[in-house]
Parts: structure tokens; sequence; C-alpha cells
């Protein structure tokens, strides 16, 4: 609480140029009380303090997500519809045929953050981690399996792009959530899991070892663990997100809204929980984000295509 109150005090110094008629709608792809959840609440604590209306979370996880991220299309461009956008959300609507162009159906506003993410294994099961893996898994053909934490997830297309690249053929089992999968992977039902950092629960409770991570430099919290980079993979990934709102969104009020966000993404409160959660900032302006969704786009669609990605 006192963390909140600091953070509201910290960005209520300076009001917004323009504020919004009414209270505004931020629309959140996730269920409640995940990392992206948090780190947005955090986001719209500090947005309500400067602008001067409450923002209130929409959470719609999954598919309904996606629809509503696409109809901000539709929306009334005056600020009080907002949605944070992660890039994983193009690769829905393009495998859902929804129609859906970021670039042409949004106004990018701001990039935020991105998640980590990498693999681990059971203690033990690979000695010498990834490249036991990879070598067992060239011996035994179709024996091994990962886990991740959905069909055409991002856990699931990396490790399909590791596999395809070492041409060796492991099964994928698609779980309902990360953390299914950490229960299928210490009860022995699955070889490797691949997922959102937060998987590294199961590596401090002594159950799990990293296999690696896929952020550009090595996580602080597992200095020891290498990235693909270590490992001669010249891939990163993350999932980047950022807040978007509806196609045609005045300059007045998209800087007004880029400048509520980017002053609560300086405050230490911010700076902390991107920490705690392992997360890396991954600011953008809105020209910058809406750049990095084009490309985004294309690097899906040639992604979907050359691995055959079904719905």
């Amino acid at each position: 609480m006192a963390g909140a109150l600091a953070l509201s005090a910290t960005v209520a110094r300076a009001r917004a140029a323009w504020a919004p008629a009414g209270p505004v709608t931020l629309i959140v792809p996730f269920a409640a009380g995940g990392t992206n959840d948090d780190v947005v609440r955090v986001l719209a604590l500090g947005m309500s303090a400067r602008l001067g209306q409450a923002v209130t979370i929409h959470n719609k996880p999954s598919a309904a997500g996606v629809r509503a991220i696409a109809g901000l299309a539709s929306a009334r461009p005056d600020g009080r519809l907002l949605a944070q956008l992660p890039v994983q959300v193009i690769r829905s609507a393009l495998l859902g045929n929804l129609g859906f162009d970021a670039s042409r159906d949004t106004t990018p506003i701001i990039g935020v953050a991105g998640s980590a993410y990498g693999s681990i294994a059971k203690t033990g099961r690979f000695p010498n981690g990834w490249r036991s893996f990879i070598q067992e898994a060239r011996e035994k053909p179709g024996t091994l399996s990962y886990g991740s934490s959905g069909m055409n997830s991002t856990a699931h297309l990396t490790m399909a792009r590791l596999l395809l690249r070492e041409q060796v053929d492991v099964a994928h089992v698609p779980f309902r959530g990360a953390m299914h999968g950490a229960r299928a992977l210490a009860d022995g039902d699955i070889d490797v899991l691949a997922g959102p950092v937060r998987i590294g629960e199961a590596v401090t409770a002594g159950e799990a070892v990293w296999l690696n991570v896929w952020s550009a430099q090595r996580l602080r919290r597992w200095p020891e663990v290498p990235t693909l980079r270590d490992l001669g993979y010249r891939l990163v990934v993350t999932t980047p997100f950022g807040i978007v709102g509806p196609p045609g969104l005045p300059d007045e009020i998209t800087t007004a809204i880029r400048e509520a966000i980017l002053a609560t993404m300086h405050t230490e409160n911010f700076r902390s929980l991107l920490e705690r959660l392992d997360m890396t900032e991954d600011y953008r302006d809105g020209a910058a984000f809406g750049a990095f969704l084009a490309e985004s786009t294309r690097m899906e669609e040639m992604l979907i295509g050359r691995l055959g990605l079904q719905p």
C-alpha cells in the first residue's frame, strides 16, 4: 500500500495537458493475477494519477482478448478505450483470420516491457544440459517430449524453431498453462518444459534445472544459465508488449497517455516490479512501437508459413 501511495504521489506531480472526459478502460488479454496483469495494473494506477480519471483493467484472456483488441478498429478515438498489445496477439489474429493489422487498426502509443522465457528439465535428467537433450533426441528420434503453455504459444514456436534447426524429432505436449506443465515435468510425464520465466519456480524448489534462457543477456537471478546466444543460436525471444488505442487517436491524446505511462515507468516501484518478475524494460515511442508491430507481423507471417501452423 505504501508503494502504491508513493507511486501516486510521484506521478501526480505534473498533470497531463489532456484529460479523458470519463473513466478509461484498459483491455488486458490475460487472466487477472498473472505477470502481465500485475505490470499493467501498476501502469494503470500511475496513469490514473496523472490523467485525473480512473483507469480500469478489463481482463479478457485468450481468444476473447484478441477479438477485443481487434475491436479497437471501430472504437471512438477519444482515449477512453485502450489495450495492452503483446506481440503474440498478432500471431493469434493471423491464425484466426481476424483480418486484424496492428499497425492499421490501432494507434501505437508506447512499448513497455518484455518477459523472459526459457526451458527447464528435471534435476539430473540431462547431465550436460541442453546439449545432452539434443544428443539424446538425435539418438532416440520421436521418444522425447517437451511441454509448453499451449499450441502456437511463444514457447511452442521457439522450441519448434530450435528443434527444426537441430533436425531432431521431439513430441510437443501443450498444456493449458505453464504451471500445469511444471507438474507434468515433476511427475516425469515430459522431458523438457519451455515457458515464461515463472517456470523457474521449479528450479528454485530444487525440482528442475534450467537448460537455457532466451533473453539477450543472462538473467540476474540465474547468472550461470546460458542464453540461446551462448549456445550458438542467433536468437533472442521475449514477449514484448505495449499500449495501443483506436486508430486515428489525436496526437494530443496519444502524447498525454504516453507521458503518463512513461512517468510511471520511471518510478522505482515500477522498475523494482520488473526486476522481481524477470522482465526487462522495452520502451519505444509511438512511431518505434508501430514499426516494431509492422515488422513483427511480417515475421509472424513467415513463421506461420515455415512451420505450417494451424489455428
